[in-house]
């Protein structure tokens, strides 16, 4: 892995270089400021397979610089982690809106530095994935097909990475934010999740390349009606969708089945003319975290999951099936 590393605290670069060594990464290129990082990925000969960013730099600011870096062609779904020890939410959901696929906090820990790297690898063969779907879309032939559809098999409960949106990140990630809020912030987040009801029909139709625009379909909808930025989207498999969502004030699920519903319509002559099932949507209810029922942050993803995919009142179907 060609791994960018982006601080402007050389001693901790060389302890990152270190702890990165240890791990078995050994191809770490240090890089003193935002300015010398966007000519090096702008110019330089070099790739990387990930980024590792400080969010608080002199002049440029990590959450800016990973703006930019979406902007720098080749590298918008590059995994940029940030690395820092800024911890306060606005932080935090500033670089997920700027499209950090995770960050880790200092001082380093060993453990976690391997579980978050771990990740990275995770999303690279991902990348690798959606570069393929990409072209399949295009119509581009491939030299090997049988490599690519192992490629592209993976198994239903597996929580793929939606690429290609702004604030849909890694289940993992979503893990790791929610299990850093602090005792207030938790108190003030919401959970709920969308889960496809049909989508176990849908993955044994489709193949795995339109299983994987459907998610998309579903991803981009989502996205598009939850407006506010510092609702965060993770995908958790088996056609489970999971929203994390800042307020006092529990999302109005009505109003959201209804504009789901409007957007998803546009979708469905596709499903239609492709002869598979239009995905059909259920809204679980509003999760927070409790003393006796949710504890622990991480409790709250896993009950906004599990009743998701429990029958729910808030049902919504797309209108070709409405009408059927």
């Amino acid at each position: 892995m060609r791994i960018l590393a982006v601080d402007d605290e050389p001693l901790f670069l060389e302890v990152l270089e270190i702890a990165l060594r240890d791990l078995g990464f050994n191809d770490v290129t240090p890089i003193y400021s935002a300015k010398e990082a966007l000519r090096e990925l702008e110019f330089g000969k070099k790739s990387f397979d990930c980024i590792l960013l400080d969010i608080r730099m002199p002049g440029m600011s990590g959450v800016e610089l990973c703006e930019k870096i979406r902007a720098v062609p080749g590298h918008k779904r590059t995994p940029i982690m940030m690395v820092t020890s800024l911890t306060d939410r606005e932080y935090i959901d500033g670089a997920f809106g700027a499209g950090a696929s995770d960050y880790l906090t200092k001082p380093l820990d060993s453990l976690e530095l391997k579980a978050r790297m771990s990740m990275i690898e995770r999303l690279i063969t991902e990348q690798a994935r959606n570069t393929l779907l990409d072209q399949l879309a295009s119509g581009e032939e491939s030299d090997d097909e049988d490599d690519d559809m192992e490629l592209l098999e993976f198994a239903f409960d597996e929580a793929v990475p939606v690429a290609g949106l702004d604030r849909l990140i890694e289940l993992h990630a979503m893990e790791n934010y929610l299990s850093r809020l602090t005792t207030k912030e938790s108190y003030n987040t919401s959970v709920f999740a969308v889960a496809i009801d049909n989508a176990a029909e849908f993955y044994e139709k489709a193949n795995r390349y339109d299983f994987m625009n459907m998610l998309h379909d579903v991803g981009v909808t989502l996205e598009t009606v939850l407006k506010r930025p510092e609702a965060l989207i993770c995908y958790a498999g088996r056609g489970v969708f999971a929203v994390a969502s800042t307020g006092t004030n529990d999302p109005d699920l009505a109003k959201i089945t209804t504009q789901i519903e409007m957007r998803l319509g546009a979708y469905s002559q596709i499903y239609l003319r492709d002869n598979l099932p239009a995905p059909a949507i259920t809204l679980g209810p509003v999760m927070r975290k409790t003393l006796f029922t949710c504890p622990r942050n991480s409790d709250v993803l896993r009950a906004a999951i599990a009743a998701a995919e429990q029958p729910s009142p808030i049902l919504l179907l797309p209108e070709n099936a409405k009408s059927a």
